[in-house]
């Protein structure tokens, strides 16, 4: 019976002298223990091993491989015109510091990515269905599908299984939504109409569409409709862009995918998009500015011709009167010239005021050299660069930001107020700009007016127009010819500037994958292993409710029970007679039995015959073995020994000597049978035993009658000692009467079998019962675990002399 069955027959009694409850848990830690349990689930710990082994090699086999490749550009331009030009190529180089943050920022956003997926053959996806996993056919699929519009939208993401019947065609499978399964007949380079859209299939590898016809497993190819929006988004987490060297201006374009000729098409069609984005929108602002100096030399060359035409009509009219004119020439006519050329100038700065103004505040995407170069031209054009600079940094910063998180985001709105109070200082400097301007302008008015006034005759307005329209005209065409002066030097400027972005090392496919590794994978597996193996040992060890040692055993019970004595784990194979020490007389188990023997006698040490009971709580705790090499050991003393079977419910001692059970103590008992007629000789000179014989209806009446007096007065007449095999008191009380009349009651317990609670019954038969002289032996003591080794030593069971050897070798001595 094993203890977990007896356990359920067993309820630990109430015990008044108790003043602590037996703990469940072990709260200490003891390393043998640990070690020991580790060694009994030792198969429970290898299935853990080989499942997650196992599992991670079937995981290596079928897991979805990911490579990535990497490409790697610089960031750099140049202007070949700044040998001959200083304020358009002061313009490009004041813009360039944060060309590499804005060039990562610019390759990581999703419109980018979008326009990079445009430009590769991602449209459609080739796929062939497998048991576990689908296998992408990125430039290797044997046919390749085109679709409209319609298709293009409403069969997005949807499988679309294609079966070749045949080399010109075959059909279409697929599902939209929950609706049913649609098959639409196709033929090869002829559009197929649904109402879903027109897909056309055009053939290119015969051979392979040919091995397709045959395949047994119909539905294995299918592609799928991309939207390159969803494309940018997914492929997002999958592209990394990073500074490589800051100082050399590098970048390293990084990308994932389950097919490694796409990774690296990816990652180097980013490094060409770039290029050419930057050439696009350098050409933009190059046109924008241009258009700028073009419109205001449009404007001014209207203004000199007409000044020009008004000239002359002037001209004509006063050919004859000039009388005037000399004197009035010679006074003021340079101070007047000087005065209308500011004027002008200060018409021209507000119109550009004006036009970076609406610039501005009509877009959110704001170049600073398109502003700058508009600028230029203009006097109070440095006072605002030091604030478009600032502004144009929080319009980068907020897009860099955005990428990862949503227009929620607090820091977004951090920037996006940021950026409203950057605009307004702004605003506000241009107001203050064109008031001053203004002012200035009025002012400048006054002055001309005032000198006018004092010429202002009728004789003289005349020539004071032609003054005025001459020195408009000098001043049109000094400002036309600066504006034809920019325009050409940017023109130099905009024709030496060279992109020198470019490719240092483009992606190559390796097909060699970086994810699943297999060193990682298997290196988790077994860590994953040994952390569940750890927490199970652990789980076990917290709630082992198994008596361990000696020491554990004095530390429970709280009656002064005396230890008798250990016995040690026999490993071997026990002979059918259960008898050890005569067959072995020099071994460890043998020289146990001899030290309880010796024991004993400071228990009692009278010359009359003594009665030994040894009972345990459930049966499996070795009762019977002991009983038979103890009285084995005794008898090989020189001493008389007889042993009796009283465990009339299950008898076994009969078995151990291999002899006939048809008579014995229940016979006996009852009176069939005399004394003489039951007891059997053994092979031992002084060794007899009595069996339980036939099992009775009612051995406790039987143990507690007076015949068993009668019997156990008789025996000592006969025998030196007398030792009974009781059954388990803690199934039943047949024990308790034999426990009561023995000399030397002993309690037997058996490591890592016998539960700590069994402790209640050994303190209950002290208090309650009485029996102070009740000792305890512990059998199935493993001196491989230290712990041992220090708790039973230090008791000295083992007597003198023997050394080492025997409490670590084997138990038989060859």
């Amino acid at each position: 019976m094993s203890p977990s069955n007896d356990l359920n027959h067993i309820a630990p009694p109430p015990h008044k002298k108790r003043s602590n409850k037996i703990s469940l848990l072990n709260e200490e830690f003891d390393l043998s223990l640990f070690i020991m349990i580790s060694q009994k689930r030792w198969k429970l710990l290898t299935g853990i091993f080989v499942i997650l082994i196992v599992g991670a090699g079937i995981y290596l086999r079928y897991a979805q491989r990911v490579y990535e490749e990497h490409c790697l550009i610089q960031v750099t331009s140049q202007n070949t015109a700044n040998k001959v030009l200083s304020s358009a190529a002061q313009i490009y180089s004041n813009t360039d510091d944060n060309e590499v943050a804005e060039s990562v920022e610019l390759m990581r956003s999703k419109v980018f990515l979008e326009k990079v997926f445009r430009t590769l053959p991602m449209g459609i996806s080739y796929y062939t269905e497998g048991t576990f996993k689908n296998n992408e056919k990125y430039l290797t699929s044997p046919y390749q599908v085109e679709v409209d519009s319609l298709a293009n939208r409403r069969l997005v993401r949807v499988p679309i299984y294609i079966n070749f019947n045949s080399l010109t065609g075959g059909k279409l499978t697929f599902t939209v939504g929950r609706g049913f399964k649609n098959t639409y007949l196709f033929t090869s380079g002829q559009w197929c109409e649904t109402p879903f859209g027109k897909i056309r299939v055009h053939i290119i590898q015969t051979a392979e569409i040919t091995n397709s016809i045959h395949n047994i497993k119909k539905d294995a190819d299918f592609f799928l409709i991309n939207d390159y929006n969803d494309l940018s988004k997914f492929y997002a987490g999958r592209i990394t862009i990073k500074v490589s060297n800051s100082d050399a201006k590098t970048i390293e374009i990084s990308c994932r995918d389950e097919d490694d000729t796409k990774a690296a098409d990816i990652a180097n069609a980013i490094g060409k998009q770039y290029i050419n984005e930057v050439l696009r929108k350098r050409e933009e602002s190059d046109e924008s500015i241009l258009n700028f100096v073009n419109e205001q030399l449009d404007t001014i060359y209207s203004r000199i011709r007409s000044t020009e035409t008004k000239l002359g009509d002037t001209i004509k009219k006063n050919r004859n009167n000039s009388s005037a004119a000399p004197e009035l020439q010679a006074a003021n006519s340079g101070y007047l010239m000087n005065l209308d050329e500011k004027i002008s100038n200060i018409d021209l700065e507000i119109i550009q005021l004006k036009e970076l103004e609406k610039r501005i505040t009509d877009q959110q995407d704001i170049d600073p050299l398109n502003l700058i170069m508009q600028l230029s031209i203009s006097s109070e054009g440095s006072t605002l660069k030091e604030n478009i600079d600032e502004l144009h940094g929080l319009i980068n910063e907020r897009q860099t930001v955005s990428f990862d998180v949503t227009d929620a985001n607090l820091k977004v709105q951090e920037l996006d107020s940021l950026i409203k109070q950057q605009k307004a200082i702004i605003f506000k400097s241009i107001g203050y700009l064109n008031d001053k301007l203004v002012a200035t302008r009025a002012d400048y008015g006054r002055q001309k007016s005032e000198i006018e006034s004092k010429f202002l005759t009728p004789e003289t307005v005349q020539n004071l127009e032609n003054l005025r329209l001459q020195r408009q005209a000098s001043i049109d065409e000094k400002y036309y010819d600066l504006l034809l002066e920019k325009k050409a030097e940017y023109a130099i400027s905009k024709a030496g500037y060279v992109p020198e972005s470019e490719i240092l090392e483009n992606a190559m496919p390796n097909w060699i994958p970086v994810s699943p590794k297999k060193t990682v994978t298997m290196v988790i597996a077994l860590l994953v292993a040994t952390g569940i193996s750890i927490i199970i040992l652990v789980f076990i060890y917290l709630f082992y409710n198994n008596i361990t040692s000696v020491y554990e055993i004095e530390k429970l019970t709280e009656s002064p029970i005396t230890i008798l004595g250990i016995i040690p784990k026999y490993t071997k194979e026990i002979p059918s007679s259960q008898i050890i020490v005569n067959h072995n007389p020099k071994s460890i188990l043998a020289e146990a039995f001899r030290s309880i023997r010796t024991n004993l006698q400071f228990i009692a040490n009278e010359t009359e015959a003594k009665i030994i009971a040894i009972t345990s709580t459930i049966s499996g705790e070795g009762k019977t073995f002991v009983c038979v090499n103890l009285a084995g050991i005794i008898a090989y003393s020189g001493k008389k020994v007889i042993l009796l079977d009283l465990d009339m419910r299950r008898p076994r001692i009969h078995s151990a000597f291999g002899i006939n059970n048809s008579k014995g103590m229940s016979t006996l008992l009852i009176g069939k049978y005399k004394v003489e007629e039951v007891i059997q000789k053994t092979e031992s000179e002084n060794l007899d035993i009595i069996t339980a014989g036939p099992i009775p209806p009612n051995p406790s009446e039987l143990v507690i009658s007076k015949v068993m007096d009668e019997v156990l007065t008789k025996l000592k007449t006969m025998y030196d000692i007398i030792i009974i095999d009781n059954p388990p008191v803690g199934l039943v009380t047949d024990g308790i009467a034999m426990l009561q009349r023995a000399d030397y009651p002993i309690y037997l317990m058996r490591v890592d079998y016998s539960k700590r609670e069994f402790i209640y019954f050994v303190d209950k038969l002290y208090y309650e019962n009485q029996f102070h002289k009740l000792s305890i032996i512990l059998n199935g003591v493993d001196f491989q675990r230290q712990k041992y080794g220090y708790s039973y030593y230090k008791y000295g069971y083992y007597g003198y002399g023997y050394g080492y050897t025997y409490g670590h070798g084997n138990y038989y001595e060859t």
